[in-house]
C-alpha cells in the first residue's frame, strides 16, 4: 500500500460537464485499479490523495503527470501507507450541486472538509493536516485578494 497526495494548478476553466465526465471515468479507473483516495477542486487547483497498490499507484500517477489539463504538479507526500486514509473514492469541488446526478453522488463539498472529526476527511491524522493546510491557504490568499 503507498500513497501520493500532490497539488496541481488547471491550465484552463473546464464546464460542469466535463468535470463532471472526469469524477466518472476516474471513479472506473481507480475502482478497476484499487486506488482509493480524495480530490479537492477549488479555484483552478487541486490536491488529490491517492492510495492504493504501489504499482498501480505508479501507473496512474504517470497519467496524472502527462494530463495537459493541469500542471504545475507538485507532490507533497509520498510514502507507504499502513491503512488508507480514504477507503472509498472522494471528490470536492466548491459547488457540487452543479454537477449531473450521477457524478454528484460521489461529491462533498468543501465545506464537508473543514470539521476536523469529519469521517470524510480521511482516518489518517497526517493527511487531514494536508487537506487542511491546502485549504488554509485559499482563505489566506483571498483575504489578500
Amino acid at each position: 500500500m503507498h500513497r501520493i497526495v500532490y497539488v496541481s494548478q488547471a491550465t484552463r476553466t473546464m464546464s460542469n460537464p466535463e468535470l463532471a465526465r472526469i469524477v466518472e471515468r476516474a471513479q472506473a479507473s481507480n475502482q478497476a485499479a484499487d486506488l482509493t483516495g480524495m480530490l479537492v477542486g477549488y479555484k483552478g487547483w487541486f490536491l488529490q490523495v491517492i492510495e492504493g497498490p504501489a504499482q498501480a499507484l505508479a501507473a496512474i500517477f504517470q497519467r496524472i503527470r502527462a494530463d495537459k489539463r493541469h500542471g504545475n504538479i507538485k507532490v507533497l507526500v509520498s510514502e507507504p501507507a499502513g491503512a488508507r486514509a480514504f477507503p472509498e473514492w472522494r471528490m470536492a469541488f466548491s459547488d457540487p450541486q452543479t454537477l449531473p446526478e450521477p457524478a454528484r453522488k460521489h461529491v462533498f463539498s468543501l465545506q464537508d472538509l473543514i470539521p476536523i472529526n469529519s469521517p470524510d476527511r480521511g482516518d489518517e491524522i497526517a493527511v487531514r493536516q494536508v487537506v487542511r493546510d491546502f485549504l488554509a491557504a485559499f482563505e489566506r490568499l483571498e483575504r489578500r485578494a
